[in-house]
């Protein structure tokens, strides 16, 4: 799978660069510390989803799941998004960031997480930011989500958190690499979340994502509008 995006490197160039990978997980309760991944466990025992029989725990998908689109298409109305950081590397094997979406189907996740983690794509900015570049700061680095209910709700704080919450993109690759069930693959992947601000799920119809770095003064920005099909009865 391959997908090229905007990268502007931290004087403001822009280049073109594309990201490669043969396997895509994505990360769950990554917190570095277990009181904010038990703080995710409760949010999704609330709506029903039974709790991980371990932390972290990985889910694999469809390599073709990720997209940088601004319209996403899912089956029923109870799916929402979750920021998170992407990961994945070019054919230079160079590390590249970007914010994205762990968009989920949450009805299907109280019998099978892993399948609700594969009916849906996964949005990505379309521009990102090479590691090398942010590493020596990344824990100051914020991540955040709002939402809109419905079209023409407000624009409402959903998440908000730093990198330095999640566990280290070095050590997840790792752990990730372990579990890959695809000897040899290049991978890519989803850091895992913050908690909710209000601690409700929210089946939201636009989701908005921002990652904000602070110390080189930019943003990564992206949304996309949730369009519900209707299940066939």
């Amino acid at each position: 799978m391959e997908l090229t995006l905007d990268y502007k490197n931290k004087t403001g160039n822009l280049a073109s660069i594309t990201l490669q990978w043969d396997a895509v997980a994505a990360g769950g309760y990554c917190s570095r510390d277990q009181k904010g991944a038990l703080a995710h466990v409760e949010e999704l025992k609330a709506i029903g989803v039974p709790a991980p029989s371990k932390i972290p725990i990985i889910f694999w998908f469809e390599p073709s799941r990720v997209i940088t689109g601004d319209i996403l298409y899912v089956v029923g109305d109870k799916t929402s998004g979750e920021v998170e950081f992407f990961f994945a590397r070019d054919e230079k094997g160079e590390a590249f960031i970007t914010v994205a979406s762990d968009h989920t189907d949450r009805e299907l996740e109280v019998s099978s997480i892993p399948k609700a983690k594969q009916v849906c794509s996964k949005v990505i900015a379309k521009e990102c930011w090479k590691l090398e570049e942010i590493r020596n700061h990344w824990d100051d680095i914020v991540i955040s989500s709002s939402i809109q209910s419905g079209l023409d709700s407000p624009e409402e704080l959903y998440q908000k958190g730093p990198l330095g919450e999640i566990i280290e993109p070095e050590i997840l690759e790792k752990i990730i690499k372990k579990d890959c069930p695809i000897q040899g693959a290049r991978i890519a992947y989803f850091s895992g979340t913050h908690p909710l601000i209000s601690g409700n799920t929210v089946y939201a119809k636009r989701f908005f994502m921002k990652m904000t770095d602070p110390v080189l003064n930019r943003e990564i920005s992206h949304s996309y509008k949730v369009v519900f099909l209707p299940e066939a009865k």
